[in-house]
Formats: structure tokens, C-alpha cells, sequence
């Protein structure tokens, strides 16, 4: 298990039958996904780094979607979908995914797993967890389910400290959340087997050709990969004429890039770090690109915080994206020539 000392016992419910997976730490990290399995493993006795975890997935990559009538009306995210599912299929990891279309599956499947003393890592739309605000719809958020009463779960969340108190009728929303970018349904991870001496590092060279093919030949494109990123550099100079919504697109893009659950750059610089730690040479590039990403981000946040569109400020931030885009071509093409 994990060195990290447990974390402190929360509150509990109403009716007082906090259930906990004993020994259970979690340690606050930069990203969901790789957080959430980053702490999984640290209970079966395998460390890996939260950079590690999610470049073992193959985890960095680009999308751009068009949601007329949505709010925000655009939406971008820069890692993988499959994520967690990538971690599994390149590592070899004794993971199992369960998926359940019903919901009083789903959930008796996971209270299965504290009873039996092991966490498990569940896929949510954090929209629906009580400890955020309901700004926006975010599927495919991942927590691991630690404990539970008759009324909330208790669930390891990204940069919280301890556990987080969530009801369950809202954990069952989250789960079993139909946005179309990532419709759930149920997904949930638990060990299946010895992971302790899992050999993980030598899935690196395949996890870094996976996540250069997707993004140079991308299976959604143009939603994917580089065209998507492509894409929106042609059209985000003229989202003041294009979008109704544009200073929430603008504020919303920041904040996907910078803030919300990224650990900054559009996860970038924790892919920068995760190359670093293989001492891979294109360390360098990935930090060049999430320096051009912070730029962008800044440049966008300035553009949503006007009443009005100025000309100037969206040019720039055009500009800005048209240097990410130049980054990521290098980055990824040097990762693809290895």
C-alpha cells in the first residue's frame, strides 16, 4: 500500500454506517484520470507517478466540437477519451473495466467492491457530484469510490484533500450521464490480479507512438488530433462574430486549457515531465508546446473578460493559437519519427 498516511475519516451520514475501504490514501493530484489511477494502483502496492499514470496512457491529445445550441457552443479538451481504458489495453495491467446500463447494477457493483475492501475507480459527469459548482457538463471525470453510507459516497477527487462527501443519488446521475461527447454508463475499475510488480515502464514506447498516431492521423478527424486543433485555429479569431456565446467560449477555453484539471498547459506540462522521467529529448518540445498553451489561455481569459470584442485582442488571440498549433506539429512529429 501506499506510504502516504490515510486520509483523515470523514463525516458521516445521517444514519451513521459510514462503510471505508481500510488503508485507503489518496494524495491530491493535477488530473483526474491519472490521480484517480495513480491512487488505485498506490493501494495495490504499485507506485507510479501521476505524469507516469497518465502518459502510460496515452493520455495527451487535442478535440474541438461544435455544439450549437450547448453551452458553451464550443467545447475543446486536450486528453484522450479512452484514457483510463488505454492505461489497461498498453499496460497489461490487471485492471478490469465493468460497465452496467443500470444504474441499481452499477451502484450495487461498486458498493460490492468498498464491502469487499478495495476501491474502486469510477467515471462520472462531475456536473452532478456535490462538491462542484453546476457550471458546466464534464463527462468522463474519474474519482475512486472509498466508502460509503445510506445516504453519500465518499470519493477521492483530483486536488482535494481527504475524501469528498457526494450523494448517491447524484453519484448515480454522474455515472450514467448521457452528453453526447461521452455518454456513461456505469464505467468502473478494479483490480483483477497482482499489480505490485507490474513491469508498466515498458509500455512507454508504445503509449508515445499511440498518442503521436492520434494525433497525426486521427481516427475522429477533423474533430481530433491535429486537424481538429487545425480547425480552431481557423475559426477562434472570429468567434466574437460567430458565437452568441463567445466571451462563455473564451472563459470556458481558458478555463479547459488552464484550470480544470489540466495541471496547466492543456495537460501538456505534466506530458512535458512524463517524457522527462523517461528521459526522452522531446521533453523539451512538449514544454515548448504548454508554454505556447499557458500563452494562448491568457490571451483568452483577457478576451472573456471584455463587455465588448476588440479587434486587437482577438487577433491576438488568433495568433496565439496559430503558435500552439506550429508547437504541436513539431512535438508530435518528432515523437512520431522517435
Amino acid at each position: 500500500m501506499s506510504g502516504v498516511d490515510p486520509i483523515a475519516r470523514p463525516k458521516m451520514g445521517p444514519a451513521g454506517d459510514l462503510r471505508l475501504v481500510p488503508g485507503f490514501a489518496h494524495r491530491p493530484g493535477h488530473h483526474c484520470g491519472s490521480t484517480a489511477l495513480r491512487d488505485l494502483l498506490a493501494f495495490h502496492g504499485a507506485e507510479l507517478s501521476e505524469e507516469m499514470a497518465f502518459g502510460l496512457g496515452a493520455g495527451s491529445c487535442f478535440y474541438f466540437v461544435a455544439m450549437d445550441g450547448s453551452s458553451p457552443s464550443r467545447f475543446i479538451n486536450g486528453r484522450t477519451r479512452q484514457l483510463e481504458e488505454q492505461f489497461v489495453e498498453l499496460t497489461g495491467a490487471p485492471l478490469r473495466l465493468d460497465t452496467f446500463p443500470d444504474p441499481d447494477a452499477s451502484w450495487e457493483a461498486a458498493r460490492a467492491a468498498v464491502d469487499a475492501g478495495r476501491p474502486a475507480l469510477l467515471l462520472t459527469d462531475l456536473y452532478y457530484l456535490d462538491h462542484y459548482g453546476k457550471s458546466a457538463h464534464f463527462p468522463g471525470h474519474a474519482v475512486v469510490l472509498a466508502g460509503y453510507d445510506s445516504t453519500h459516497a465518499y470519493v477521492a477527487d483530483t486536488s482535494f484533500e481527504g475524501l469528498q462527501r457526494t450523494s448517491l443519488e447524484g453519484l448515480r446521475r454522474a455515472r450514467h450521464g448521457d452528453h453526447p461527447i461521452f455518454p456513461l454508463a456505469g464505467h468502473m475499475f478494479t483490480a483483477a490480479g497482482e499489480l505490485a510488480s507490474h513491469p508498466f515502464e515498458r509500455a512507454a514506447d508504445a503509449a508515445i507512438a499511440r498518442a503521436a498516431e492520434r494525433m497525426l492521423e486521427p481516427p475522429l478527424a477533423p474533430f481530433e488530433g491535429l486537424p481538429a486543433l487545425e480547425r480552431l485555429a481557423d475559426e477562434i479569431g472570429s468567434w466574437p462574430e460567430l458565437l452568441p456565446d463567445w466571451r462563455w467560449c473564451a472563459r470556458f477555453a481558458y478555463q479547459v486549457i488552464e484550470r480544470r484539471g489540466t495541471g496547466g498547459a492543456n495537460f501538456r506540462a505534466m506530458y512535458a515531465r512524463f517524457l522527462a522521467e523517461l528521459g526522452r529529448p522531446q521533453a523539451e518540445l512538449a514544454t515548448t508546446s504548454a508554454e505556447r498553451w499557458t500563452a494562448l489561455a491568457g490571451e483568452l481569459l483577457a478576451a472573456s473578460e471584455e463587455a465588448e470584442p476588440s479587434p486587437e485582442r482577438w487577433r491576438a488571440v488568433g495568433e496565439a493559437t496559430g503558435a500552439v498549433l506550429a508547437a504541436e506539429r513539431d512535438l508530435w512529429q518528432a515523437l512520431a519519427a522517435g
